[in-house]
C-alpha cells in the first residue's frame, strides 16, 4: 500500500486532510491557475523487525528504558522498529551522523530524536529506504521554559541540524513541531513529508533548503519558520534560504515566516548541476490542513507573527477601503521583516491573507526597525490571495521575472513601488497597484485588469505617480469616482507606452503624444500600434469612456 504526500493524515484525530491532489490541482483552485509541484508517494509503515542502533564498527548501542544514548562522534545506523523510545545525543563539539535504514521510531513521552549537544548532527535516510519518526505526545511544549522536553519530533537543543540523503522520511507530531533546531537547519536532496500540529520545520537561527529535495509540509501553525533576528558571531540570524527543491506547504498559519529575511534563488551541487526551487504554498482555508470538530487544541486559532491579518495600511488598503475577506490570524504565503528577495524559481501561492508580505511592526533583536523591502528580479510567480498578493510596508522593487496575480483584493501594495522590469499581470477586486508615497515605473510590462464597478483604481498612488518607460496597460471602473491612473499628487508621464482604458487620468502632466480612441474598450482582444511596435491586450470586461494612449508618437487602436 502507498501513502500519498498529502492524501492521508491522522495524528490522534488532531489533523484532518481534505481530499486533494498536490499535482496541479486543488479543490479550491480554478483550473487556469494551480500549483506546480509533483506528487510524492511514500511507502506505508510496515516495519516490524527488531530495533538496533549500531556504531561504525558494528557494535550495538545499549538502551536504558528505551533510550539509546550517543555520546561520541561517529556514524551510527538505526534500523527496525522502536515503538516507545528515544535516540538521545550528547556529544559536545563533536559531529554525529545518524543513518536511518528502514527505521520506525515513536514516542508518546519524549521527542523521538533529541540532540542535547552536538557540533553538527546529520540525519540521513538511506537510499531506497523510507523511515518514520512519530512524536505522539499530547502535551504542547512550545511555550515551556524547560527545553529538555523537546519541542519537536526531531529536536536539536544545541548544534546544527543537517538532513540529507537519497532516502525518504516521514515525520509527524501530534502536539508540537515536526522538526526544530535551535540553531541552524539545512536540508538537501532528501524526500520528506512533515505533518505537525505546530510548525513544520523550525530553525531558530536559519533554515536552508538547497539542491534537489522533495518536501511536503502540513502544519497547524507555520510551514517553515525562523525566530531569531540577532546578529550572530559569524552571520545575521533569521534567514530562510530556499535555493532548490520541490516544496509543497499546506499551513493553517504562514507558509514561510522569517524573523529576518527570505532568499529564494538557485543552488549548484558538487557536480556543477544548478537547481531552481519550485514552491507551492496554500494557507488557512485554502490549505489541506483542516480543523477537526472534535479537537480541543488551541493551535488552530493563532498566527505567530502577532500581526493583524493583512498587515499595514489599515488592512484593506492604503486608505482603509473595503476590507478583504481573510483569516483572523496571520496566514501569509511568504513573510519576513527585513526583506524578501526572489531571484529565481517557480512560486505558486494561494492564501487566505497576503501572498508575499514584509512589515515594519516587529522590531529586530537589536531594536532596529526592519527595512521591510521586497525585491523581485527573476523567477515566475502565480498568485491568488484573499488580501494583497504582494505587500511591502516599505520599498517594493521589481526588476525582472514574471508575475501573474490571478486573484487578489489589492494586487501589489507598498509604501514605495518601483517597477523597472518584469512581465506583470494583475487582476484585483480593489486597486491593482497601490502605494502610500510614490509609484515609479521605468521599464517592464504591467497589465492591470479590474472589473468595471466599484470605487477602485487600476494604478493608485496616495503621493506621486511617475511613468518614464516600459509598457503600462491599465483599466478602471465605469465611474469617474475612480480611474485607471490615479494619484493624490502629480501624475507624470514622460516615457514608455501607456494605454489607459476607461476614464482619462486626472492631474496628469506629459511630454508624450496623446491619442484618444473610441476603440479598445470592449470585451476581448485589442491592439495598439506605435510606429513599428504593436501591443496586444485583452479586456475581460467592457469599459465606459475611451482608450487613451501616451507614447512617443501617435498610436492606432483597434
Amino acid at each position: 500500500m502507498k501513502k500519498k504526500l498529502l492524501g492521508i493524515l491522522g495524528i490522534a484525530g488532531m489533523l484532518v486532510l481534505a481530499s486533494c491532489n498536490s499535482t496541479k490541482t486543488n479543490n479550491n483552485i480554478s483550473s487556469d491557475v494551480s500549483g506546480h509541484t509533483e506528487e510524492i508517494e511514500l511507502d506505508e509503515d510496515n516495519i516490524t523487525t527488531e530495533f538496533k542502533l549500531v556504531d561504525e564498527t558494528g557494535n550495538q548501542v545499549a538502551s536504558y528504558n528505551g533510550v539509546y544514548r550517543i555520546t561520541s562522534a561517529g556514524v551510527y545506523t538505526a534500523s527496525g522498529k522502536l515503538s516507545s523510545g528515544q535516540i538521545y545525543v550528547d556529544a559536545a563539539d563533536q559531529d554525529v551522523e545518524l543513518d536511518l535504514d528502514n527505521t520506525s521510531i515513536s514516542s508518546a513521552l519524549l521527542s523521538p530524536i533529541y540532540v542535547n549537544n552536538c557540533a553538527d548532527f546529520t540525519l540521513k535516510p538511506l537510499k531506497d529506504q523510507t523511515s518514520y519518526i512519530y512524536d505522539n505526545r499530547s502535551t504542547d511544549y512550545s511555550d515551556s521554559t524547560d527545553d529538555t522536553n523537546g519541542t519537536g519530533a526531531v529536536y536539536v537543543r544545541n548544534g546544527d541540524l543537517k538532513i540529507k540523503g537519497k532516502g525518504s522520511l516521514l515525520v509527524t507530531s501530534a502536539a508540537n513541531s515536526g522538526i526544530h533546531g535551535k540553531d541552524n537547519v539545512s536540508i538537501k536532496n532528501v524526500t520528506m513529508l512533515v505533518k505537525a500540529v505546530n510548525n513544520g520545520i523550525k530553525g531558530n537561527d536559519k533554515v536552508t533548503i538547497e539542491e534537489n529535495p522533495k518536501i511536503g509540509i502540513v502544519a497547524g501553525n507555520n510551514g517553515i519558520i525562523t525566530s531569531n533576528s540577532d546578529l550572530g558571531t559569524s552571520a545575521q540570524h533569521g534567514y530562510i534560504y530556499i535555493n532548490g527543491g520541490e516544496i509543497t506547504i499546506n499551513s493553517y498559519g504562514d507558509g514561510i515566516d522569517a524573523a529576518y529575511a527570505v532568499e529564494i534563488r538557485t543552488s549548484t551541487d558538487s557536480d556543477g548541476v544548478t537547481y531552481e526551487p519550485i514552491i507551492d504554498v496554500y494557507t488557512n482555508k485554502y490549505s489541506s490542513y483542516l480543523v477537526s470538530s472534535t479537537t480541543t487544541s488551541n493551535k488552530y486559532s493563532f498566527g505567530p507573527g502577532g500581526q493583524q491579518p493583512g498587515g499595514g495600511f489599515d488592512g484593506g488598503g492604503m486608505t482603509g477601503g473595503k476590507a478583504a475577506e481573510k483569516a483572523d490570524s496571520s496566514a501569509k504565503a511568504i513573510k519576513a521583516n527585513e526583506a524578501i528577495n526572489v531571484t529565481a524559481g517557480t512560486i505558486f501561492t494561494y492564501t487566505y491573507d497576503d501572498g508575499l508580505h514584509t512589515n515594519k511592526d516587529e522590531k529586530l533583536e537589536n531594536g532596529n526597525t526592519p527595512s521591510a523591502a521586497i525585491n523581485i528580479s527573476g523567477g515566475s510567480l502565480e498568485m491568488k490571495a484573499s488580501d494583497d498578493a504582494i505587500h511591502s510596508d516599505a520599498a517594493l522593487t521589481i526588476t525582472g521575472g514574471t508575475i501573474n496575480v490571478a486573484e487578489a483584493h489589492e494586487g501589489i501594495e507598498g509604501k514605495i513601488i518601483n517597477i523597472q522590469g518584469g512581465d506583470i499581470k494583475v487582476s484585483a477586486t480593489d486597486d491593482g497597484v497601490n502605494a502610500s508615497t510614490s509609484i515609479n515605473i521605468s521599464g517592464g510590462k504591467l497589465d492591470v485588469n479590474l472589473a468595471p464597478s466599484g470605487d477602485v483604481d487600476g494604478i493608485d498612488s496616495n503621493g506621486t505617480l511617475t511613468i518614464s518607460g516600459g509598457i503600462v496597460i491599465t483599466r478602471g471602473p465605469n465611474s469617474e469616482m475612480a480611474a485607471p491612473l490615479d494619484a493624490d499628487g502629480i501624475i507624470s508621464l514622460t516615457g514608455g507606452i501607456i494605454i489607459v482604458v476607461g476614464y482619462a487620468p486626472r492631474n496628469a502632466t506629459t511630454s508624450l503624444t496623446k491619442t484618444t480612441s473610441t476603440n479598445g474598450t470592449s470585451l476581448g482582444e485589442h491592439t495598439v500600434t506605435v510606429g513599428s511596435e504593436t501591443i496586444t491586450y485583452t479586456n475581460s470586461n467592457s469599459y465606459y469612456g475611451s482608450t487613451t494612449v501616451y507614447a512617443s508618437s501617435s498610436a492606432t487602436v483597434k
